[in-house]
């Protein structure tokens, strides 16, 4: 049986762990206001809440529920549109309707639920920050401006408030004193402990390991609805990112987005909060992970090739608890295949800190600039003498090859003295080196260029900031 909270109503069903959300919502329970459209997190139309209680604290994250399991979702909080009912308008939808930021209505609740959840989730109170939080809504015939507007609203209403300078345990009464969500919530955590029901599956050879499952429920779901699931968001254990002994291990149930905002992150590798918010939109990078990018063994996947020019290590562990490490550039073995048996798991990942002059540089091309799958891409992490000399060269590279490719034979480069001329080398060098094919996001010859010309942005990139 699964037991969660759905708006202020305590649900036990039977269904089976891989149902999609959304369709419970609305077929089991008759909520409409949660809508169907892409059916692969991609619109936003089905966004909603869900919270999960954290050492006495409630903590909600918007999400797709087009892609999410139920059994992903045990002693949780889910929100959909019809539990924001405060008896009236919430402020956001007041926001909404002033700044006639809603026509057709389809995609409205979606972002109700979005705006709500940044007031929640968002670090910083500012119109940038709501921006961001909007980046997985899709609007066909409203306009983004009216939006924005409401958006900006917000962003007044909260700062009116001094909600930025109210400490977060008083948050949610804060939110609630505004109108924002119902008096409820207030409810909520004392409800979940009470219905609290963590699953004990044991992991067998026929259980499907579910880490963030962005993908893996797009691509099949009617065939995972009555899979033996195991679903890796209930490993609170593995959900930590810290500083040890040189390293920043990052736990294998550690989402996107936490990985994007944590503090250790920032210190080392201050870069990435920017690179990631090309990977994907809120709503998915809250549920996807770095372990469950990993797996999905993509040639082209963000994360995958930002780790592997970060020589990035794998703590694996079987059912027994039994550990072994990896290199992750030497996981994969061929397309979509790679080194873990179907009883292990990815426990942690291993990113070594990086050292003085060591600078790290990610670079995409997509036809989108963000959200959007690249045609290639590339990081890269070097080092260099203080007199401009390579003592350190690692580039990885998407699209290039049936795997995420780690490029070789660039020792050949180090100590040389950095120059225009040894650049194009090196560029040219990586360009000769790869394999890739022709497919719906470019030409092989296309691509080779691309990667030459990515391999140039690092170093030009790289020299820039040294200066």
């Amino acid at each position: 049986m699964i037991r969660f909270i759905l708006n202020n109503k305590i649900i036990e069903t039977h269904k089976p762990d891989g149902m999609i959300l959304l369709d419970f919502i609305r077929e089991e329970e008759g909520l409409t206001g949660t809508k169907e459209a892409c059916r692969e997190g991609e619109c936003g139309a089905c966004t909603v809440l869900i919270g999960r209680l954290n050492n006495e604290k409630m903590e909600y994250k918007t999400i797709a529920s087009c892609i999410t399991p139920i059994g992903s979702l045990k002693n949780c909080h889910i929100v959909t549109v019809e539990g924001l009912d405060t008896g009236d308008f919430t402020l956001v939808q007041k926001l909404i309707i002033d700044n006639s930021a809603s026509q057709c209505g389809y995609c409205t609740p979606g972002i109700v639920l979005s705006m709500t959840g940044f007031c929640f989730m968002s670090e910083e109170i500012s119109y940038d920050a709501i921006i961001d939080a909007l980046d997985g809504n899709i609007c066909r015939c409203t306009g983004y401006a009216s939006i924005r507007n409401a958006g900006r609203s917000l962003i007044d209403n909260l700062k009116a408030n001094d909600y930025e300078k109210t400490a977060k345990k008083d948050r949610l009464q804060k939110l609630i004193e505004m109108n924002i969500i119902p008096s409820y919530f207030a409810e909520i955590p004392e409800k979940l402990k009470k219905i609290g029901n963590r699953s004990n599956i044991n992991i067998s050879d026929e259980t499907l390991i579910v880490v963030g499952a962005t993908d893996l429920f797009v691509q099949k779901p009617e065939a995972l609805e009555n899979q033996k699931l195991y679903f890796m968001s209930e490993r609170k254990d593995l959900e930590y990112i810290k500083e040890e002994n040189g390293n920043i291990l990052v736990g294998g149930a550690v989402a996107i987005e936490d990985f994007r905002k944590s503090q250790v992150i920032k210190k080392h590798y201050p870069e990435l909060e920017d690179y990631l918010l090309l990977h994907s939109s809120t709503i998915l990078r809250n549920t996807a992970t770095l372990s469950g990018n990993i797996v999905n063994a993509s040639p082209i996947g963000d994360i995958t090739i930002i780790l592997l020019a970060l020589s990035a290590r794998l703590v694996i562990e079987n059912r027994h608890g039994n550990i072994r490490k990896i290199e992750l550039s030497k996981f994969y073995i061929s397309y979509k295949k790679y080194d873990l048996e179907p009883c292990e798991i990815i426990r942690e990942i291993e990113i070594p800190i990086c050292s003085k002059n060591e600078q790290f540089n990610f670079e995409k091309v997509s036809n989108r600039k963000i959200l959007d799958i690249a045609s290639v891409n590339s990081a890269a992490l070097i080092k260099l003498s203080d007199k401009k000399n390579i003592e350190k060269l690692r580039i990885s590279a998407g699209g290039v090859a049936p795997i995420p490719l780690l490029l070789s034979g660039l020792e050949k480069f180090i100590g040389k003295e950095l120059s225009a001329k040894l650049i194009q080398e090196i560029a040219e060098y990586c360009m000769q080196s790869v394999t890739p094919i022709d497919d719906i996001r470019g030409s092989a010859k296309y691509k080779k260029i691309l990667l030459k010309q990515l391999i140039i942005a690092h170093f030009n990139k790289i020299n820039t900031v040294q200066k």
